[in-house]
């Protein structure tokens, strides 16, 4: 069951509306987390689980940067950090094959 959230501690329910006017704010109770939702989506009104157990400034934060505005700077975070996990996993697989044939030729 979804409750919606009209006031909090430090308006955060208020205050999301300066980034988009239809945005609000709902507490999952089958979850156990709040979610944004935005009046204005076609099918879906969700939007973003927030990642945090309260509500407060981050909330803010973290809307403002998963808007779809910025997409195409989410999508390139994404791809670096995809990136440097390969990266690593590449090189994690190198040093193990190095080792071995090291090892193999010790012997």
């Amino acid at each position: 069951m979804n409750v919606i959230i009209n006031s909090d501690v430090y308006n955060i329910a208020k205050r999301i509306k300066d980034i988009d006017r239809d945005y609000f704010i709902v507490y999952n109770t089958s979850k156990n987390v709040y979610e944004v939702h935005n009046s204005s989506q076609i099918g879906s009104t969700y939007c973003v689980c927030i990642p945090y157990n309260t509500l407060d400034v981050r909330t803010l934060e973290f809307v403002y940067t998963t808007q779809s505005k910025f997409i195409s700077d989410i999508i390139a975070k994404i791809d670096s950090e995809n990136k440097l996990k390969e990266n690593a996993e590449k090189s994690r697989v190198f040093l193990t094959l190095n080792e071995t044939i090291t090892d193999t030729f010790k012997k």
